[in-house]
Order: structure tokens, then C-alpha cells, then sequence
């Protein structure tokens, strides 16, 4: 089976962590965040994957270029120019040469349910697509499914308030095709959740909600992406009241020095007596001794002086020092 993952965007709401790294590589559980979706695609009996990429994502095609990579086929297309979901997915499916079902993720997000399952309700129901389908506590930062009880998806809405959305079932960026629908596709960059979903739902062709289980995650944003890095080291944990982090390769911390809830990726230092709580260190950040931060963001090489303490959610850009006067 063929699987297109859609890794073009800049990941922009990742900023100022993607700003010397593509987003699908950005550490979880230190490893790239791409790798847990090919482990995860593999277990479930796909084979080829197609990467559709941007124009500026070198990074990427140089860290997995056309050829085999744990046991999965991978193959490179390139977007000429901003194509958004819907012309990459169809560049994609030419480019690649694919002529039967297949599955589209969304490079930022982390799955784990059974796609088997999911495939099974898909030709149960007959449908030309199938959306899996997250179940979320707070559904406004994501586009909702509205279904009926046989798990037809009868409509969408984007981004609802909370008090007044139709359901809590999110868009989890999982999608199983039908080619036929490909055709189907508005010309030009659109994005098929704006028009090719709701376009299918209008015209009567049978759309399906399959509501997954497990862990799911979308890392579009340094809140989520720290939240999921913290449930997976919380899993991981060989005991309790083990604290939740992840401390990358080359990475100096001194013995006095609190790492709670947060993730460091490689070659950054933390200083004697250094509390580091739910913060995000990108490459080669450097906390002074006896510095406090808490819900710090920041970017490759940034620097916190000793003894600083450092205000919740703060934002430190790449090459940045912190200035306790601000």
C-alpha cells in the first residue's frame, strides 16, 4: 500500500524551533518525528511511502532520500511552487504513479491506532474516503467531523468555539482515498479540507468517520509538541516519580541542575543549580547556573544568563540572550 505524507510547509507555528530544522524533524523522543510515522506505517503493512515536499525542504530529502529506509520504499516528489493539501496530494499521486487506494497523513502529527481497522470500516461503509477521526477535549483549534450514528460524516466545521461545536471529533490528519476521487481535486493549490471533503459530503458520495484510539497528536504548535514529547516519556518511565523529560545527545547538565517536564535536544548545557520546567531547548542552548525557566521556548543557540529568572512562555529567537531587565 501507498502512503503520501504531506511534508511541504514550513512549519511556521513551530517558530522559532523549525528555523534551522524542517518540522518533520524536530526530535520526539529523540528521534525525528517522522520516523515514529514510518515505524508506525510499516507495522501496519504499507510499503511505499511518497514524501511530498516543498521547495525549500532540502534538509529533508538529504535526511531521507529516495531509496529504502526501514523496510519502506521511499520516494521524493517535489512541489513546484506552494501546491497546499490538495495539489500536492495530486501531484503526488502522478508523480508516484499511483493507481490504487491509498493512505495521507499530515507530516505533523503522531498516530498510533490500527490502520487495518480502519480499512475494514472504510470498504464496510463503501466509501471514497475515510477520516480518521481524534476525540479531543477542547476541538477549536482543529477542523470537526459531524457524523450520524452509521459513522457517515455529514459535515465539517473549521475551528469551532468550544461551547458551540457540533462534536469533539477532530480532523487527526489521517485519510484513506479512493484514486478515483483524486480526479475530483479542484485545479491550483487548495486544500482538500476546504473543498474536496465537503464537496463529496454534498454531492452524496459516502465520506466515513472512523474515530481512533490511541495516541494522537498534532506537534503543529511548541504547547503541543511539548505535550506529546511528555506523554511519551511518561510511558517510557522504568517507575514512578520519575520526572518526564528528554535530554538530547551531547547535551551537558550539571548535577545540581532540575530538568522537569521539558525536552532538550542535542548539545545544550544547563548550569549547576539550573530548575529547567516545561520548556523546549532547541540545539546548543545554553541555561547559566542557578537560572529558572519555566515554559521557555528557544531557539538554536540562545542563551540564558546565570541567575536569571526567566517569565512563563517566554520566546527566545535563534542566536538570542535573555535580559533580565527585558
Amino acid at each position: 500500500m501507498n502512503a503520501i505524507i504531506l511534508v511541504g510547509g514550513q512549519g511556521m507555528r513551530l517558530r522559532p524551533l523549525t528555523a534551522h530544522r524542517h518540522k518533520s524533524l524536530v526530535p520526539v523522543a529523540n528521534r525525528p518525528a517522522i520516523s515514529h510515522l514510518f515505524e508506525w506505517l510499516r507495522a501496519n503493512g504499507v510499503d511505499r511511502v511518497v514524501l511530498a515536499l516543498g521547495q525549500q525542504n532540502e534538509d529533508l530529502a538529504e535526511a531521507f532520500p529516495a531509496g529504502s529506509v526501514a523496510g519502506l520504499e521511499i520516494v521524493p516528489v517535489f512541489e513546484q511552487g506552494r501546491l497546499e493539501s490538495g495539489g500536492a496530494i495530486r501531484n503526488a499521486v502522478e508523480e508516484a504513479k499511483i493507481e490504487e487506494r491509498f493512505l495521507v497523513l499530515n507530516g505533523d502529527v503522531f498516530v498510533e491506532f490500527a490502520l487495518e481497522k480502519a480499512i475494514a470500516e472504510h470498504e464496510r461503509t463503501q466509501a471514497k474516503l475515510t477520516l480518521a477521526l481524534a476525540r479531543v477535549d477542547d476541538p477549536s483549534p482543529f477542523g470537526v467531523a459531524v457524523t450520524d450514528a452509521s459513522g457517515r460524516v455529514t459535515g465539517f466545521v473549521e475551528k469551532p468555539p468550544r461551547a458551540s461545536a457540533p462534536s469533539n471529533l477532530a480532523n487527526a490528519g489521517a485519510w484513506i482515498f479512493e484514486r478515483e476521487i483524486v480526479g475530483q481535486i479542484p485545479a491550483g493549490a487548495v486544500r482538500v479540507e476546504e473543498t474536496l471533503f465537503p464537496s463529496l459530503v454534498v454531492r452524496g458520495n459516502a465520506v466515513c468517520g472512523y474515530s481512533i484510539e490511541g495516541l494522537w497528536a498534532d506537534i503543529g504548535t511548541p504547547a503541543r509538541y511539548l505535550e506529546l514529547n511528555i506523554a511519551l516519556a511518561r510511558r517510557m518511565a522504568d517507575g514512578p516519580g520519575k520526572v518526564a523529560s528528554f535530554v538530547g545527545p551531547g547535551c551537558v547538565v550539571a548535577g545540581t541542575a532540575s530538568i522537569e517536564e521539558s525536552v532538550l535536544w542535542e548539545g545544550g548545557t544547563v548550569g549547576e543549580g539550573a530548575v529547567v520546567r516545561r520548556s523546549v531547548l532547541a540545539d546548543s542552548v545554553r541555561i547559566g547556573a542557578g537560572a529558572q525557566v519555566d515554559g521557555l521556548v528557544a531557539g538554536r543557540g540562545a542563551i540564558v544568563p546565570e541567575g536569571s529568572v526567566v517569565p512563563a512562555d517566554t520566546v527566545l529567537h535563534p542566536g538570542s540572550t535573555y535580559h533580565q531587565d527585558g
